[in-house]
Protein backbone atom coordinates (compact mmCIF):
# COMPACT_ATOMS: atom_id res chain seq x y z
CA UNK A 1 0.00 0.00 0.00
CA UNK A 2 1.39 3.39 -0.97
CA UNK A 3 2.17 6.02 1.64
CA UNK A 4 1.87 9.75 1.08
CA UNK A 5 3.47 12.94 2.37
CA UNK A 6 2.96 16.63 1.62
CA UNK A 7 5.60 19.29 1.06
CA UNK A 8 4.86 23.02 1.27
CA UNK A 9 7.05 25.81 -0.07
CA UNK A 10 5.91 28.88 1.85
CA UNK A 11 7.38 31.95 0.16
CA UNK A 12 6.80 35.66 0.15
CA UNK A 13 4.84 35.65 -3.11
CA UNK A 14 3.52 32.10 -3.48
CA UNK A 15 2.45 29.02 -1.58
CA UNK A 16 3.18 25.74 -3.34
CA UNK A 17 2.16 22.26 -2.25
CA UNK A 18 3.15 18.84 -3.57
CA UNK A 19 2.18 15.29 -2.70
CA UNK A 20 4.82 12.55 -2.89
CA UNK A 21 4.73 8.83 -2.32
CA UNK A 22 7.24 6.63 -0.50
CA UNK A 23 9.46 6.53 -3.60
CA UNK A 24 9.84 10.37 -3.50
CA UNK A 25 7.86 10.72 -6.71
CA UNK A 26 5.80 13.92 -7.04
CA UNK A 27 2.20 12.91 -7.70
CA UNK A 28 0.60 16.36 -7.79
CA UNK A 29 1.47 20.03 -7.33
CA UNK A 30 -0.66 23.08 -6.65
CA UNK A 31 0.31 26.75 -6.33
CA UNK A 32 -1.46 30.00 -5.40
CA UNK A 33 -0.31 33.52 -4.47
CA UNK A 34 0.58 33.65 -0.77
CA UNK A 35 -1.55 36.77 -0.14
CA UNK A 36 0.48 37.62 2.96
CA UNK A 37 -0.94 41.14 2.90
CA UNK A 38 -4.37 39.72 3.79
CA UNK A 39 -3.17 38.24 7.09
CA UNK A 40 -2.41 34.91 8.70
CA UNK A 41 -5.90 33.46 8.40
CA UNK A 42 -5.91 33.87 4.63
CA UNK A 43 -2.48 32.26 4.31
CA UNK A 44 -3.50 29.33 6.54
CA UNK A 45 -6.75 28.86 4.60
CA UNK A 46 -4.79 28.89 1.33
CA UNK A 47 -2.39 26.24 2.63
CA UNK A 48 -5.15 23.93 3.86
CA UNK A 49 -7.09 24.34 0.62
CA UNK A 50 -4.01 23.48 -1.43
CA UNK A 51 -3.28 20.40 0.65
CA UNK A 52 -6.82 19.15 0.17
CA UNK A 53 -6.73 19.76 -3.58
CA UNK A 54 -3.29 18.23 -4.09
CA UNK A 55 -4.00 15.20 -1.90
CA UNK A 56 -7.11 14.34 -3.90
CA UNK A 57 -8.35 11.99 -1.21
CA UNK A 58 -5.01 10.27 -0.62
CA UNK A 59 -4.32 9.57 3.09
CA UNK A 60 -1.49 11.98 3.94
CA UNK A 61 0.63 10.92 6.92
CA UNK A 62 2.84 13.99 7.47
CA UNK A 63 3.43 17.53 6.21
CA UNK A 64 6.74 19.35 5.77
CA UNK A 65 7.11 23.11 5.33
CA UNK A 66 10.06 25.04 3.95
CA UNK A 67 10.08 28.80 4.49
CA UNK A 68 12.62 31.61 4.86
CA UNK A 69 14.12 32.19 8.28
CA UNK A 70 15.05 30.01 11.23
CA UNK A 71 12.46 27.88 12.98
CA UNK A 72 12.40 28.24 16.77
CA UNK A 73 10.54 25.25 18.27
CA UNK A 74 10.03 26.82 21.70
CA UNK A 75 7.98 29.66 20.18
CA UNK A 76 6.70 27.84 17.08
CA UNK A 77 7.84 30.85 15.01
CA UNK A 78 10.20 31.49 12.09
CA UNK A 79 12.75 34.19 12.91
CA UNK A 80 15.13 36.18 10.73
CA UNK A 81 13.05 36.33 7.54
CA UNK A 82 13.14 40.02 6.53
CA UNK A 83 11.51 39.30 3.16
CA UNK A 84 8.52 37.48 4.75
CA UNK A 85 7.71 39.36 7.99
CA UNK A 86 4.23 37.85 8.33
CA UNK A 87 5.74 34.45 9.11
CA UNK A 88 7.59 35.90 12.12
CA UNK A 89 4.35 36.88 13.84
CA UNK A 90 3.18 34.54 16.63
CA UNK A 91 0.34 32.16 15.96
CA UNK A 92 0.41 31.22 12.29
CA UNK A 93 2.34 27.97 12.58
CA UNK A 94 0.48 27.04 15.77
CA UNK A 95 -2.86 27.58 14.04
CA UNK A 96 -1.77 25.48 11.08
CA UNK A 97 -0.50 22.74 13.38
CA UNK A 98 -3.84 22.67 15.23
CA UNK A 99 -5.87 22.45 12.04
CA UNK A 100 -3.82 19.65 10.51
CA UNK A 101 -4.58 16.12 11.65
CA UNK A 102 -1.03 14.87 10.95
CA UNK A 103 2.51 15.70 12.14
CA UNK A 104 3.97 18.99 10.83
CA UNK A 105 7.73 19.50 10.35
CA UNK A 106 9.27 22.89 9.54
CA UNK A 107 12.67 23.96 8.26
CA UNK A 108 14.45 26.71 6.37
CA UNK A 109 13.79 26.84 2.62
CA UNK A 110 17.51 26.69 1.81
CA UNK A 111 17.79 23.46 3.80
CA UNK A 112 14.90 22.09 1.75
CA UNK A 113 16.64 23.01 -1.49
CA UNK A 114 19.84 21.41 -0.20
CA UNK A 115 18.01 18.16 0.53
CA UNK A 116 16.24 18.00 -2.81
CA UNK A 117 19.30 18.82 -4.92
CA UNK A 118 21.60 16.59 -2.87
CA UNK A 119 19.42 13.51 -3.32
CA UNK A 120 18.82 14.41 -6.97
CA UNK A 121 22.42 15.04 -8.04
CA UNK A 122 25.01 14.33 -5.36
CA UNK A 123 24.05 11.39 -3.16
CA UNK A 124 26.58 8.62 -3.70
CA UNK A 125 29.03 11.03 -5.37
CA UNK A 126 29.66 13.63 -2.66
CA UNK A 127 29.10 13.45 1.08
CA UNK A 128 29.50 17.12 2.05
CA UNK A 129 28.01 19.94 0.00
CA UNK A 130 26.56 23.39 0.47
CA UNK A 131 23.49 24.50 -1.48
CA UNK A 132 23.10 28.25 -2.01
CA UNK A 133 19.90 30.03 -3.03
CA UNK A 134 20.75 33.21 -4.90
CA UNK A 135 17.60 35.19 -5.53
CA UNK A 136 15.78 37.84 -3.53
CA UNK A 137 18.26 37.05 -0.77
CA UNK A 138 21.17 34.65 -0.34
CA UNK A 139 20.41 31.58 1.76
CA UNK A 140 22.21 28.28 2.09
CA UNK A 141 21.88 24.79 3.50
CA UNK A 142 24.53 22.26 4.50
CA UNK A 143 24.79 18.53 3.98
CA UNK A 144 27.77 17.22 5.97
CA UNK A 145 28.66 13.53 5.84
CA UNK A 146 25.29 12.78 4.20
CA UNK A 147 23.36 14.52 6.99
CA UNK A 148 21.47 17.79 6.96
CA UNK A 149 23.35 20.00 9.40
CA UNK A 150 21.28 22.71 11.09
CA UNK A 151 23.39 23.48 14.15
CA UNK A 152 22.06 23.78 17.72
CA UNK A 153 20.03 26.90 16.88
CA UNK A 154 19.13 26.06 13.29
CA UNK A 155 21.36 28.82 11.88
CA UNK A 156 24.17 26.77 10.34
CA UNK A 157 25.22 27.65 6.81
CA UNK A 158 23.98 31.24 6.64
CA UNK A 159 26.70 32.16 4.19
CA UNK A 160 24.71 35.10 2.85
CA UNK A 161 25.46 36.87 6.11
CA UNK A 162 29.19 36.32 5.96
CA UNK A 163 30.75 39.75 6.42
CA UNK A 164 33.01 40.70 3.53
CA UNK A 165 33.44 44.36 4.50
CA UNK A 166 32.66 45.64 8.00
CA UNK A 167 32.11 49.11 6.55
CA UNK A 168 30.26 47.83 3.50
CA UNK A 169 26.75 47.99 2.15
CA UNK A 170 23.80 47.73 4.49
CA UNK A 171 22.06 44.35 4.34
CA UNK A 172 18.33 43.67 4.80
CA UNK A 173 19.26 41.98 8.08
CA UNK A 174 20.43 45.34 9.47
CA UNK A 175 24.15 44.61 9.43
CA UNK A 176 26.76 45.96 7.04
CA UNK A 177 28.92 44.20 4.48
CA UNK A 178 27.03 40.89 4.20
CA UNK A 179 27.60 38.86 1.04
CA UNK A 180 23.85 39.07 0.36
CA UNK A 181 24.13 42.86 0.12
CA UNK A 182 26.39 42.38 -2.92
CA UNK A 183 25.26 39.17 -4.60
CA UNK A 184 21.47 38.83 -4.30
CA UNK A 185 19.34 39.78 -7.29
CA UNK A 186 18.19 43.14 -5.88
CA UNK A 187 21.75 43.90 -4.76
CA UNK A 188 23.19 43.30 -8.24
CA UNK A 189 20.53 45.58 -9.72
CA UNK A 190 21.18 48.24 -7.09
CA UNK A 191 24.93 48.20 -7.71
CA UNK A 192 24.42 48.50 -11.46
CA UNK A 193 22.04 51.41 -10.97
CA UNK A 194 24.69 53.19 -8.90
CA UNK A 195 27.17 52.74 -11.76
CA UNK A 196 24.87 53.71 -14.62
CA UNK A 197 21.63 55.22 -13.37
CA UNK A 198 19.76 52.39 -15.13
CA UNK A 199 17.40 49.96 -13.44
CA UNK A 200 18.01 46.49 -14.89
CA UNK A 201 17.41 42.93 -13.71
CA UNK A 202 20.39 40.55 -13.28
CA UNK A 203 19.61 38.76 -16.60
CA UNK A 204 19.53 42.14 -18.35
CA UNK A 205 22.85 43.10 -16.76
CA UNK A 206 24.26 39.77 -17.95
CA UNK A 207 23.10 40.57 -21.48
CA UNK A 208 24.90 43.91 -21.27
CA UNK A 209 28.04 42.02 -20.19
CA UNK A 210 27.71 39.74 -23.22
CA UNK A 211 27.36 42.81 -25.44
CA UNK A 212 30.65 44.22 -24.13
CA UNK A 213 29.37 46.85 -21.68
CA UNK A 214 32.41 47.77 -19.56
CA UNK A 215 30.29 48.73 -16.55
CA UNK A 216 28.48 45.39 -16.55
CA UNK A 217 31.82 43.64 -16.90
CA UNK A 218 33.23 45.55 -13.91
CA UNK A 219 30.18 44.68 -11.82
CA UNK A 220 30.46 40.97 -12.58
CA UNK A 221 34.23 40.87 -12.08
CA UNK A 222 33.82 42.29 -8.57
CA UNK A 223 30.96 39.86 -7.95
CA UNK A 224 33.07 36.89 -9.10
CA UNK A 225 35.78 37.84 -6.61
CA UNK A 226 33.31 38.27 -3.75
CA UNK A 227 31.47 35.01 -4.44
CA UNK A 228 34.67 33.07 -5.03
CA UNK A 229 36.21 34.17 -1.76
CA UNK A 230 33.01 33.61 0.21
CA UNK A 231 32.68 30.09 -1.20
CA UNK A 232 36.38 29.37 -0.61
CA UNK A 233 35.99 30.40 3.03
CA UNK A 234 33.12 27.91 3.38
CA UNK A 235 35.19 25.15 1.77
CA UNK A 236 38.15 25.89 4.05
CA UNK A 237 35.93 25.86 7.13
CA UNK A 238 33.84 22.77 6.34
CA UNK A 239 35.95 20.81 3.82
CA UNK A 240 33.11 20.86 1.30
CA UNK A 241 33.33 18.73 -1.84
CA UNK A 242 30.94 20.76 -3.99
CA UNK A 243 28.65 23.78 -3.98
CA UNK A 244 25.18 23.72 -5.53
CA UNK A 245 23.87 27.04 -6.81
CA UNK A 246 20.13 27.60 -7.14
CA UNK A 247 17.63 30.46 -7.20
CA UNK A 248 16.78 32.90 -9.97
CA UNK A 249 20.22 34.54 -10.13
CA UNK A 250 21.89 31.12 -10.48
CA UNK A 251 20.73 30.98 -14.11
CA UNK A 252 23.50 33.39 -15.14
CA UNK A 253 26.14 31.10 -16.73
CA UNK A 254 29.06 33.39 -15.87
CA UNK A 255 29.17 32.10 -12.30
CA UNK A 256 30.05 28.58 -13.45
CA UNK A 257 32.66 29.85 -15.90
CA UNK A 258 34.58 32.01 -13.43
CA UNK A 259 34.01 31.10 -9.77
CA UNK A 260 35.90 27.75 -9.62
CA UNK A 261 39.09 29.39 -10.94
CA UNK A 262 38.83 32.21 -8.41
CA UNK A 263 38.29 29.71 -5.59
CA UNK A 264 41.17 27.40 -6.53
CA UNK A 265 44.11 29.44 -5.12
CA UNK A 266 42.07 30.28 -2.01
CA UNK A 267 41.27 26.67 -1.05
CA UNK A 268 43.73 25.08 1.36
CA UNK A 269 44.95 21.50 1.11
CA UNK A 270 45.43 19.73 -2.20
CA UNK A 271 47.23 22.04 -4.68
CA UNK A 272 45.01 23.43 -7.46
CA UNK A 273 41.96 21.68 -6.05
CA UNK A 274 38.88 22.61 -8.07
CA UNK A 275 35.66 22.52 -6.08
CA UNK A 276 32.80 22.12 -8.57
CA UNK A 277 29.98 24.66 -8.67
CA UNK A 278 26.92 22.63 -9.64
CA UNK A 279 23.86 24.25 -11.14
CA UNK A 280 20.64 23.26 -9.39
CA UNK A 281 18.50 21.21 -11.77
CA UNK A 282 15.14 20.96 -10.04
CA UNK A 283 14.17 24.59 -10.61
CA UNK A 284 11.21 25.73 -8.57
CA UNK A 285 10.48 22.11 -7.59
CA UNK A 286 13.46 21.98 -5.22
CA UNK A 287 11.96 23.80 -2.25
CA UNK A 288 8.64 22.00 -2.21
CA UNK A 289 10.26 18.59 -2.83
CA UNK A 290 12.78 19.15 -0.02
CA UNK A 291 9.89 20.06 2.28
CA UNK A 292 8.22 16.78 1.35
CA UNK A 293 11.45 14.99 2.28
CA UNK A 294 11.10 16.45 5.79
CA UNK A 295 7.72 14.75 6.02
CA UNK A 296 9.11 11.47 4.64
CA UNK A 297 11.78 11.52 7.32
CA UNK A 298 9.07 12.04 9.93
CA UNK A 299 7.43 8.91 8.50
CA UNK A 300 10.77 7.00 8.83
CA UNK A 301 11.00 6.63 5.04
CA UNK A 302 14.18 8.71 4.62
CA UNK A 303 17.36 9.30 6.60
CA UNK A 304 19.46 12.46 6.48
Amino acid sequence: MSRYAVGIDLGGTKVEVCVVDETRRILSRERVPSETGLGQKRVVDNILGLISTAAGGRPVEAVGIGTPGTYHPADDIMYGAPHTPLYEKPGMISILRQRLAVPLVIDNDANCLALAEFFSQCHGIYRSVMAVILGTGMGSGLILDNRLYRGPHGNAGEIGHTTIDINGRRCECGRHGCAEAYLSGPSLSRRFRELTGEVLSPPEIHLRHQQGDARARALFEESFRIMGEVFANAVNTLDLEAIILGGGVSNIPLWYDHIPAIMAPCVFGIPNRRVPIIRATLGDSAGVLGAAFLALREMKLMEF
